[in-house]
């Protein structure tokens, strides 16, 4: 029985790796930017390619993942991704003379940062009984925070002391480590996998058409003008309603949309998605408030960050727990509420603020993410038959990319349109008018976070943590 208990926490180890791996390299190269933008003689928008297919690869391709493990087995993803990631991290620096080919690598990392992430919740689902499941999402998942937030000051330090090139091969031995764990202690699940090994690469490829236009077209939102926008957004609405027919009508679909029939998973993915837009909004906005209205340094500004992830790891535990012995509406409704108050404090933010208001506001923040995060997590998967994990897995971490993407483009777009209304007032200074600004964006947070409540409500009354266990169930469980 301890025995068992020891491999189920050594599987768990494996995966909050492969967390921290992917998630420390979406911030950890930001730093080193402007030293590649003068090593490789280019613009800074040139080099900002670096950072954001890190993130639109992701987008298009953690659901198509997620049903790859499926078909042929999330041990030999698993160890796939990791053996991948930490070859791009090699050949990363040994062959990029030129932006481009670095770029390139990027793309190939994004595809790393998928193969791992799509299923790392699924394996989890998978591995762990429902008594525990809540708990060890939760824990789980907040290796992604402590990777985000780690990126930066580990980064900065390897830049400082070593080179940029450090910073890619700072993953390879962990990622070797991963490799051999993988192979000794996750089971072999080659006997699960469907038998009908029939990929919908035509439904992949329209599904990450339509979430990539529709990620292109909120990041580069400024940069296309309204038309080419609106054009995106048409475009990525009209490919979807044709992926969605076409997956009616094919018999091993990418993506079985009978999982939507079900409640529990579509509001929750909505709630997933509402929550990381906000989480992302803060944690966009806030720095620029610390460095350029408290005028703090970077290195001052990094560790008031981190305020927020160490109380999502202490609190992470405490919401799976709660969801364990609860259900979700507990847990996730008073997370977010939590996080309401941080946006409220947030926005009667002033000149004359203390940096403590704010790292009060953090810690609510992260109390609130701790509690919801794992609990909505624990709603998803759980409502997803077995042998849909992965796409369960793929879809819950699809809206958490596309969360934080709405995230960066909405706060960019509000901030930027209401400095312009208040510009108009002459009698403000530009920290007055930046300060007005930024508390409408936080106002808009407040809404979405409100819409998020109002998912968690739609929730079945008793969602502890059941699994269904077939199609046929799927049908009957549906909520009336």
């Amino acid at each position: 029985m301890n025995e068992n208990k020891h491999k189920k926490w050594m599987i768990f180890a494996v995966t909050s790796m492969a967390n921290l791996i992917v998630s420390f390299s979406v911030n950890s190269l930001n730093l080193a930017l402007p030293t590649l933008a003068k090593e490789f003689g280019v613009t800074q928008n040139s080099v900002s390619w670096l950072a954001l297919v890190y993130s639109l690869i992701p987008c298009c391709a953690l659901l198509i993942f997620g049903r790859t493990a499926e078909l042929y087995g999330y041990k030999r993803q698993f160890k796939i991704g990791f053996l991948f990631f930490g070859a791009v991290c090699v050949a990363a620096p040994l062959l990029s003379l030129k932006l481009g080919m670095l770029i390139s690598f990027r793309c190939l990392q994004g595809i790393g940062y998928s193969i791992m992430v799509s299923i790392t919740q699924a394996i989890i689902s998978r591995t762990f009984d429902l008594n525990e499941r809540g708990k060890a999402l939760g824990v789980n998942s907040v290796f992604i925070s402590v990777g985000l937030a780690a990126g930066p000051t580990i980064g900065g330090f390897l830049l400082t002391h070593f080179s940029w090139h450090a910073i890619f091969y700072f993953n390879v031995p962990l990622c070797i480590l991963g490799f051999i764990l993988t192979c000794i202690v996750m089971p072999d699940d080659s006997k699960e996998t469907s038998e009908n090994r029939s990929m919908d690469w035509f439904g992949a490829i329209l599904f990450a058409m339509s979430i990539g236009t529709f990620s292109v077209g909120l990041n580069f939102s400024n940069q296309l003008g309204w038309k080419s926008f609106l054009g995106c957004m048409f475009f990525s609405i009209l490919v979807l309603n044709i992926f969605i027919m076409h997956e009616k009508h094919i018999k091993s679909p990418l993506m079985s949309l009978q999982l939507f029939k079900n409640r529990t998973f579509s509001m929750a993915n909505a709630a997933c998605m509402c929550s990381y837009l906000v989480q992302q909004l803060i944690t966009y906005l806030l720095p620029f408030y610390l460095i350029n209205v408290l005028s703090l340094q970077s290195d001052k500004s990094g560790l008031i960050m981190l305020s927020s992830s160490i109380a999502m790891m202490v609190m992470s535990p405490v919401g799976g727990s709660m969801t364990d012995k609860y259900g979700t509406r507990l847990p996730s409704s008073v997370g977010l509420i939590f996080i309401c108050v941080s946006c409220l404090i947030m926005s009667s933010l002033k000149v004359s603020s203390n940096y403590v208001i704010v790292i009060i506001a953090l810690i609510i923040m992260g109390i609130g993410n701790g509690l919801s995060v794992s609990s909505i997590n624990t709603a998803i998967l759980s409502s997803a038959p077995r042998k849909h994990a992965g796409v369960a897995s793929g879809m819950l971490a699809t809206m958490r990319n596309l969360g934080q993407t709405l995230g960066v483009a909405s706060s960019t777009i509000i901030l930027a349109s209401r400095q312009l209304v208040y510009n108009k007032k002459t009698h403000l200074g530009v920290k007055d008018i930046y300060l007005l600004a930024q508390r409408d964006t936080y106002y808009f947070g407040i809404i979405i976070l409100l819409m998020a409540l109002i998912f968690i409500f739609l929730l079945p009354p008793s969602i502890k943590g059941k699994r269904l266990d077939d199609d046929k169930n799927l049908k009957n469980q549906i909520p009336v």
